[in-house]
């Protein structure tokens, strides 16, 4: 009681430094315990379950040692299974990222992140069960296995096992099944599981039973308990060439736990987290901690210097050094604790109130006890730097230096307030330059022309099997019905929307190119009318017509068919004139045009070879073009589907905010650097602003003799801000390279890129300098305009 009594006490007798520096420290534990638990859920994606430290996804390397992709061949999970005693199952999956019109009696959705499986999927990933048995639910090819969301929302809170729901146009799928839904940080998405053995009958997806070609699958494998990861790589190897016989690649594990950050492939089920972008948030975090620790270091003893006569006495009277230390430790850990409660508050209202208001910024999704562990490590750590290094500083003071009067004072102790202003001002010029970068970078992202019409285009979901409504001989009179619509400019089909495509081969060749040479190519299957909708223009040659029958894929002789290419792909080739030359692909068949260069992927990387052709098999978006000013025209079209396909539901989306949705972790990283970079400026202020109302009560005396003496309100004011004004002019010299360095680094990930404007490091100077001048310039006002008699009377 009567150490508590000490500490209200003193911080009583400073309670406005002491709650800007239990405040400071609360903000900065509150951002590291949630910046650092969300890097930390990033890194550890689907580690709650029993088997995940035992399963590996397989992947393909070339021989050069480039991660081919994921795609893996058909028999090839059952064959590592067979052959190799360490690997204790394996199972097979596809995610399917096209479109399934699902239907159960007047409820219609589409379905566009399905996953299709082999049956030992629950067993093998160890994924729980609400309903169903995880052995038997997708054994039958008919039987379909529904999230919780999915079962709600098609059967309420009607049992769903045993119903039926319709697939596409007359599929019936049994429900055998209800997953628990999987968890925000899973690499596993999706609402719908259906077999594997289902997918050819649903979709375009053929799943080769040989070792001619992969497929489009996923191979997982669960080994054995005691099997090191490194062995079993080792192993399994080289095992393609016993089955293939060209340019057999090599396997490679990658454990489950790393398939968010590691090894990007495209296809996955959840989209991959940038890595980088995950480190850079964590060093923020750790900047803003460090800074609130920096604060409450300096705070706490500059505040103690003031009571430096009462240590003083306390010594003289016998105290040893290790009671002044416990004194000192335990109102230590007192502002420690009182500032730990207030960041746990502010962390579940962050949590709580505003991830869910603004989606931008990172949540801690799921605490377990693993995350817990870590956070309180985090916190133990910091409570123990910043509770021992000033117990230290004030229990080993001497007694005789105590009651020197140069020793009570901050203002003789220039180093510390002026290390501490220099850097915290320099973190927040470089976070101000790097956000308004950041920013800059996004706009030109959203606003950079991909060579087509981005702001006119549609896409609708073609949500239907091969030769079954608008997928077939009925999109002709759909789009002459759409036309007809005033604003509609043009419709067609196509594999995927122009915003990104993200089909790629190799080994593509055309006639005059020197022998054994070959290109890779991304490919698009396109309709009539293709690119005359997207609004780009020919090079050379023609586009698809109507009028050349052997423009489509002819399924019933050789499979032959016409290519257009793009101006890149006819560059890469090298071959003179390719128009009327044969393009040996997939489909062989002859180049009729050259399209002019139009960015289908996002801008961090540059344009890519492309060919189009024109196979009815690989339909899955009708993509339509309409004047933007019409805001009534989905509406209309919609009831022109329900006019030709009423049994399928409507769905459509801007190829525009498609662009946008590409560089929604740049825009998100920007967002969140703007809200932590504020903080930080925030806790830098905070620090400031404490450290001027220490130099103002210390300097009382000669700020009223100088009043005494004649000085001007204007004159003190200058004398006081200038000794902090020129350390933030310091900061800003020490932050601009290495702003623009961090910069320059960040913008090498874009191949489209703006330009490092001069007026970014001018824009975050003059903000750090007028946020500094702000800040002190208050408590400054207050000293010098204070009567002077007060002033020396004080004293």
């Amino acid at each position: 009681m009567k150490t508590l009594k000490i500490i209200l006490r003193g911080f009583r007798k400073n309670s406005r430094l002491n709650l800007l520096n239990i405040l400071s420290m609360a903000i900065g534990l509150a951002v590291a315990i949630i910046v650092l638990g969300h890097v930390y859920q990033e890194f550890t994606y689907d580690s709650q379950y029993e088997n995940s430290s035992r399963v590996y996804r397989v992947l393909t390397q070339n021989d050069k040692n480039e991660l081919s992709g994921a795609a893996t061949y058909g028999p090839l999970a059952q064959s590592l299974k067979s052959d190799f005693p360490g690997i204790e199952d394996a199972t097979r999956t596809s995610f399917y990222w096209g479109y399934l019109a699902l239907t159960e009696g007047d409820k219609m959705f589409n379905e566009n992140r399905t996953i299709f499986a082999d049956p030992n999927f629950f067993s093998l990933f160890s994924f729980p069960l609400e309903k169903g048995d995880a052995a038997n639910c997708l054994s039958s090819p008919n039987s379909i296995v529904l999230s919780g969301s999915a079962a709600r929302k098609y059967f309420g809170e009607k049992d769903p096992v045993g119903e039926q729901i319709k697939i596409g146009k007359d599929r019936l799928f049994t429900v055998q099944g209800v997953f628990t839904d999987f968890p925000k940080n899973s690499n596993f998405r999706g609402d719908i599981l259906l077999p594997l053995e289902s997918i050819s009958k649903l979709t375009q997806v053929w799943i080769e039973p040989s070792w001619n070609y992969p497929s489009d699958i996923h191979t997982f494998i669960l080994t054995e308990n005691q099997i090191d990861e490194e062995a079993i790589s080792t192993k399994i190897s080289d095992y393609l060439t016993t089955h293939v016989t060209e340019n057999p690649e090599k396997l490679v594990l990658q454990p489950l736990k790393k398939l968010h950050t590691e090894m990007q492939t495209g296809w996955e089920s959840v989209p991959q987290a940038n890595r980088s972008y995950l480190y850079l948030l964590a060093i923020v975090a750790l900047i803003i901690l460090s800074m609130s620790a920096v604060n409450f270091l300096l705070l706490h003893i500059g505040t103690a210097s003031q009571r430096a006569i009462n240590t003083g006495v306390k010594k003289v009277c016998g105290a040893s050094k290790s009671i002044i230390f416990g004194d000192q430790i335990r109102e230590i850990l007192s502002y420690i604790s009182i500032s730990v409660a207030i960041s746990l508050i502010l962390v579940y209202l962050y949590n709580s109130i505003l991830t869910v208001r603004f989606s931008f910024l990172p949540a801690v999704k799921e605490f377990d006890f693993t995350l817990v562990l870590f956070l309180t490590g985090v916190i133990f750590v910091f409570a123990i730097i910043t509770s021992i290094i000033p117990a230290v500083i004030i229990s080993g003071q001497k007694t005789v230096r105590i009651f020197k009067a140069d020793q009570q004072s901050l203002h003789k102790q220039p180093k510390m307030v002026n290390v501490l202003i220099v850097g915290q001002f320099t973190i927040s010029v470089v976070l101000l330059a790097v956000t308004t970068l950041f920013y800059k970078q996004v706009h030109f992202l959203e606003k950079h022309s991909p060579g087509f019409a981005r702001e006119e285009l549609i896409t609708i979901p073609l949500n239907m099997s091969v030769d079954d409504g608008l997928n077939g001989n009925k999109f002709d009179a759909f789009a002459q019905e759409l036309k007809k619509l005033q604003g509609i400019k043009n419709a067609t089909l196509a594999f995927s929307s122009p915003s990104d495509v993200q089909t790629s081969a190799d080994g593509f060749r055309c006639d005059g190119m020197p022998e054994g040479e070959t290109v890779s190519m991304q490919w698009n299957s396109v309709y009539y009318d293709y690119f005359e909708t997207l609004g780009v223009k020919m090079v050379e040659g023609r586009g698809f017509n109507r009028d050349f029958k052997n423009d489509l894929v002819d399924y019933d002789t050789q499979r032959k068919c016409a290519y257009v290419i793009n101006q890149k792909a006819a560059d890469e080739m090298g071959v003179d004139n390719p128009i009327g030359k044969t393009l040996y692909a997939y489909q062989e068949g002859t180049i009729v045009g050259i399209v002019e260069n139009f960015n289908f992927k996002s801008l961090h990387s540059e344009i890519t070879p492309m060919c189009f052709n024109m196979n009815p098999f690989y339909y899955n978006e009708i993509i339509v073009r309409m004047n933007p000013g019409v805001p009534a025209l989905p509406d209309q079209i919609k009831t022109v589907w329900e006019k030709f396909v009423p049994e399928y539901p409507f769905e459509y989306s801007f190829v525009n905010d498609q662009l946008n949705q590409m560089y929604e972790s740049e825009s998100n990283l920007t967002a969140s650097l703007n809200v932590f970079a504020g903080i930080g400026i925030l806790i830098a202020c905070m620090g400031l602003l404490a450290l001027s109302i220490l130099a103002m009560q210390k300097r009382t005396k000669e700020i009223g003799i100088r009043k005494v003496n004649g000085a001007k309100v204007s004159e003190i004011l200058s004398m006081l801000n200038k000794d902090f004004i020129k350390w933030v002019v310091l900061a800003f010299v020490i932050a601009t390279p290495i702003a623009y360095y961090a910069m320059s680094k960040w913008l090498e990930n874009f191949a489209y890129k703006t330009t490092l404007s001069w007026w970014i490091f001018a824009l975050a100077g003059l903000l750090a300098l007028g946020i500094a001048l702000l800040t002190v310039s208050w408590q400054s006002w207050r000293a010098a305009t204070r009567n002077p008699v007060e002033a020396l009377r004080y004293e």
